[in-house]
């Protein structure tokens, strides 16, 4: 079994051993270094690429269809909004008859009303003169009626 501490002290000296990749000679800190720096440059490329890719993509939309889609929408929503205006008068107006048969009926009622107590009181009027000519006849009975 192998100690940890001879295990630590390789890999402490580990920093110190230069190895030579394509003929140059290079320490694990400069291969860790170039292969970062390697990966950077390829992330550049590739983030380059794809930026390139949808810069192309914005280049071949058709502004006319768009602009042409956005006008046929605005024509739709300037016609909501007339028709709406047109809904909203007819329920003015329509509010505005409301009112006024409204108001005729309530005229007609109070009418009617005033009608009906005229008449309610001759009703009772009528009923008492005819209680009292009852009334008389029944207390006089020579009267022969």
């Amino acid at each position: 079994m192998a100690d940890l501490g001879d295990k630590l002290d390789e890999i402490e000296g580990l920093k110190d051993k230069a190895f030579t990749v394509f003929g140059l000679r290079m320490t694990p800190t400069t291969i860790v270094a170039a292969v970062t720096g390697l990966l950077s440059v390829l992330g550049a490329l590739y983030g380059g690429f794809t930026m390139y890719q949808k810069v192309e993509e914005i280049a071949s939309l058709d502004l006319g269809a768009y602009a042409a889609q956005m006008e046929q929408t605005s024509n739709k929503i300037e016609t909501q909004e007339r028709l709406l205006e047109s809904i909203e008068q007819n329920l003015r107006d329509a509010k505005q008859l409301v009112y006024g048969v409204e108001n005729r009926m309530n005229q007609k009622v109070e009418y009617f009303e005033g009608k009906l107590d005229k008449f309610e009181a001759k009703v009772d009027q009528t009923k008492t003169d005819l209680e009292d000519k009852i009334q008389k006849a029944l207390d006089n009975p020579l009267s022969g009626n």
